[in-house]
């Protein structure tokens, strides 16, 4: 089966039948996706393509109607398929026309004359009228007509060439004659057509087209006939009988010399010469300042540059420059002069000189390289119509209107890895120094970001003091607040600061705002909530903001929606940020730690059981995320874990006691359920110290309990029940908190083996806890109660306590003291010999830890149900929980880590 393209859609089965399509919709649907043969078309590209950018509300279920009627259909290799995120054509290449119309092109040029003529006039056959000529969609026509009607004149002229060479040019005038017709002024065509008209011995109608053509380009573009329609006159008037090859002009060689010492990038190489392989290819470097693009093009230009036997044109459009980026027009002048045409054939205004320029690149093999470009409206009228032609651009900008519109294909130019910057260092300062502190050199690297450009200038800054260490360079730029300043170049201008300093003056307002305002925030990531808290703006602005810096290289998305920078621009921030007013300073910084503490606080209340929400902030958010669940509470404090302890730093510092007690309460609920005790042990301090300064004893209470646990956990046995102590002292009035109070003290007690007092504790918080009508807070003390219970070996009793607590938990939201009771229950089972039931409650824990994300219970009830397995199954069924135990006390740093390895072979356990 085949899809035809070359003029009316049409679909032909193996035999030769046409299919019917019905509706233009589908056609247009049909021709978008075979244009994308093999390749996926997104579901929302797929719409706009075929409403034109306009889709109405029914064109979803329009588009899902149309692929179900083209899959019954389509038949004997060609399939359509749902591939996320949209749809995907598959078949042979030769299944489309246009594509075995590329290939026979393609395939033509390095052929002889006699089969590349068979070639070209089967390329040339495909073709029945305009590209989609039924399609209503002009998005879709537009996205191939002007590269396909391009190809097919580059066939005419090369056809008419090989038919000249074989002495055969009457076949030829049919063809040229009517793409003459339809560009009167392409003067490769016209030189081709004068030939064949004078071969096939009708001089007057020759030079008649000549004349003409002479006064159409006069009187449209203000110019006179280029070297090839001239010469073509000459011969005409010399009366030359005998066939000769078209001229092409002038070879010009004009790619500078690469980079010396240039190391590594072989991945990007191999990238580029897989991107890069077709015809009419355009290829895209783009990347931050520095990091090498101009190098890695002008590697690879000169690999390939014997491919291109037409030439190398190079120019450098400047779009970074001090300067203005250079016109278009100054380009195209400089490309057409090389090119063969002297100052007076040349047009006057911009869209005649593209015009003059595809035209003598037309059927030609030529490399052009544009430097630097700093928009696509800058490129677009250098790029040339010759499917022999290839470009490749480089950009600080991503150029993504490149991409869209002439299919460019984009390459990201990373910083160097780890190897190649040391090789680089290696190849300005010589092996034997470099070798000689292979730490310092290391850390050097990283000190520049791993950036060619700040490699190079501290290799040079080394390289003319022979007797500085490597180590004195890396102690002067371990300094943030002169490492910029290091790594420039003062005499000539040059360096990481001035780089950035230039893209930055070209941000518009709101994102140059913004960029400053990210030298306040303390991290190296974040995403478009944040930014819009720094700048009081909505989330939607922020992410135009924010994807203008990324688009600049200023930023790189990491994560959808999720922004990071590299350490140099973090400190060019900071140096933007020192020069913005003190009050508005103050006052982002105010709005960022509220951001935070906003948004922490309502995912702490799906994180800890007895929540007393923060009061009104100064600052409240104009856009920030729903934590809505207890898994969204714990991915958000995943990903912000250490912007929320930096945050915690700045609070700390200023003497913001309330924000300091606040955040680090916060952060506390996040590692209580992460089970992270040294981290907590930590918090618990700062924020008891913050609120004992502010006078807050409810809120100093609230901290004490937490560490006086915390304290137990980690064997500090009497220090937690000092503090558990003072934390029911501070509790007041308050009865929830005294609950929560004497149960942790109980726990204390407990921990040290005074088990009846313990329990005395216990007994008196559940009595509390069922006064107030808490039936969390007495399930939780309940839960305490069999476990003291259990240290008096007392399982029945224990067991009995535990279960009603169970049956408390089940009527509220799931919760880390549920978890605790499930082990507890499978503990007391267990004493009781009844095995069964203790797996059972064992899993049941880890099942519930699992989804609430308390690694500390996962890692006990992995290690619990391994123990029963042992016992049942034997030590086989065992050590996979074992081992996952070991694991997560590792990463908790828990010395329980060591009673586990001790169950294990030594063989298995890894370090």
């Amino acid at each position: 089966m085949r899809v035809n393209l070359l003029g009316p859609v049409e679909l032909v089965s193996a035999d030769g039948g046409a299919v019917r399509l019905g509706a233009a919709k589908r056609r247009a649907v049909l021709a978008a996706l075979a244009l994308e043969l093999n390749r996926v078309v997104s579901g929302d590209r797929l719409l706009s393509l075929v409403w034109d950018g306009s889709p109405p509300p029914q064109a979803k279920a329009a588009l899902q109607g149309h692929i179900a009627q083209l899959r019954k259909v389509l038949a004997d290799g060609v399939a359509l398929i749902t591939r996320a995120p949209g749809y995907v054509l598959t078949g042979d290449r030769d299944a489309v026309d246009v594509f075995r119309f590329e290939d026979l092109v393609a395939t033509a040029r390095d052929a002889a004359d006699e089969v590349a003529v068979g070639l070209l006039t089967g390329a040339l056959a495909l073709w029945r009228g305009p590209v989609l000529a039924d399609v209503p969609g002009a998005e879709v026509r537009e996205a191939v007509t002007a590269k396909l009607d391009e190809l097919r004149l580059v066939a005419v002229q090369e056809l008419a060439t090989r038919l000249f060479r074989l002495d055969r040019a009457a076949e030829a005038v049919s063809g040229l004659r009517d793409a003459v017709a339809e560009h009167p002024l392409r003067e490769p065509l016209v030189a081709r057509l004068v030939l064949a008209l004078h071969w096939t011995g009708r001089q007057a109608e020759a030079l008649e087209l000549f004349h003409h053509t002479r006064g159409e380009l006069a009187e449209e573009l203000g110019v006179d006939p280029g070297p090839e329609l001239r010469d073509a006159y000459q011969t005409v008037l010399a009366g030359d009988t005998a066939p000769k090859p078209v001229e092409r002009g002038p070879v010009p060689a004009q790619l500078p010399r690469e980079h010396r010492g240039f190391v590594g990038r072989e991945p990007e190489l191999c990238d580029l010469a897989e991107s890069l392989g077709g015809d009419s290819a355009i290829g895209l470097l783009v990347g931050p300042a520095g990091v090498g693009k101009t190098a890695l093009a002008l590697r690879w230009a000169h690999r390939v540059a014997a491919e291109f036997p037409d030439g190398q044109l190079f120019v450098n459009l400047r779009g970074f420059d001090e300067t203005e980026p250079l016109d278009p027009r100054t380009a195209l002048v400089g490309f057409l002069r090389a090119l063969g045409l002297a100052d007076s054939q040349i047009a006057g205004d911009l869209e005649a000189q593209a015009a003059q320029y595809r035209s003598l690149l037309a059927g030609r093999r030529v490399l052009v390289l544009l430097d630097n470009a700093r928009s696509a409206e800058q490129v677009r009228p250098l790029l040339p119509g010759s499917a022999g032609c290839l470009v490749l651009v480089t950009s600080r900008h991503r150029l993504d209107d490149l991409v869209v519109t002439e299919g460019a294909s984009a390459l990201h130019v990373q910083t160097l890895p780890e190897e190649s910057a040391e090789s680089l260092l290696a190849a300005v300062l010589g092996r034997h120094r470099i070798d000689q502190e292979p730490e310092a050199v290391a850390e050097l690297a990283e000190l520049c970001d791993r950036l060619p450009l700040a490699l190079r200038i501290a290799g040079a800054r080394l390289a003319s003091r022979p007797r500085w260490t490597i180590q004195s360079l890396v102690d002067e730029l371990r300094d943030e607040q002169h490492r910029l300043s290091a790594l420039e170049l003062p005499e000539a201008g040059r360096g990481v600061h001035a780089a950035l300093a230039v893209s930055y003056r070209e941000l518009p307002e709101g994102a140059a705002r913004l960029l400053r305002r990210l030298g306040l925030h303390p991290g190296t990531d974040l995403d478009s909530y944040t930014a819009a808290a720094l700048l009081d703006i909505n989330v939607v602005s922020a992410r135009t903001h924010l994807r203008t810096l990324a688009y600049a290289n200023l930023l790189h998305e990491s994560t959808p929606d999720r922004y990071s920078r590299h350490d140099l621009v973090r400190l060019f921030t900071h140096h933007l940020a020192a020069g913005e007013s003190e009050v508005d300073t103050a006052e982002s910084t105010s709005r960022l730690l509220d951001y935070y503490l906003h948004v922490a606080d309502s995912g702490r209340a799906h994180l800890s059981d007895h929540v007393r929400p923060f009061g009104p902030r100064e600052h409240r958010p104009a856009s920030f995320p729903e934590l809505s669940s207890h898994a969204a509470a714990l991915d958000w404090f995943t990903l912000e874990e250490a912007n929320l302890g930096l945050a915690l730093d700045i609070a700390l510092n200023s003497g913001q006691r309330e924000r300091t007690w606040q955040l680090a309460l916060c952060l506390d609920a996040f590692h209580f359920r992460r089970g992270n005790r040294l981290d907590r042990l930590a918090l618990c301090r700062i924020g008891s110290a913050a609120a004992h300064d502010l006078g807050d004893a409810h809120a100093e209470a609230t901290f004490l309990l937490r560490l006086g646990s915390t304290l137990a956990e980690l064997g500090r046995i009497e220090e937690a029940i000092q503090t558990c102590t003072r934390a029911a002292e501070l509790a007041g009035d308050d009865r929830h908190l005294g609950v929560a109070a004497l149960a942790n003290l109980g726990y204390c007690l407990m921990a040290d083996d005074q088990l009846d007092r313990a329990q005395a504790t216990i007994l008196e918080a559940l009595e509390i806890a069922r006064e107030v009508g808490d039936e969390r807070s007495q399930a939780s003390v309940q839960n305490n109660l069999a476990n003291v219970l259990l240290r008096k070996h007392q399982p029945e009793e224990a067991l009995r306590y535990a279960a009603e607590a169970l049956t408390l938990f089940t009527a509220v939201a799931p919760s880390k003291a549920h978890t605790a009771t499930l082990h507890t229950v499978g503990t007391a089972s267990l004493q009781l010999g009844r095995l069964d039931e203790a797996l059972e409650s064992y899993r049941a824990g880890l099942a519930l830890a699992e989804r609430l994300g308390d690694r500390y219970q996962e890692a006990l009830c992995h290690r619990e149900i391994g123990d029963v397995l042992e016992k049942t199954e034997g030590l086989d069924a065992a050590v996979p929980h074992w081992l996952a135990a070991l694991q997560l006390y590792r990463d908790l740093r828990l010395a329980d880590a060591d009673d586990v390895a001790r169950k294990l072979d030594p063989n298995v356990v890894t370090t």
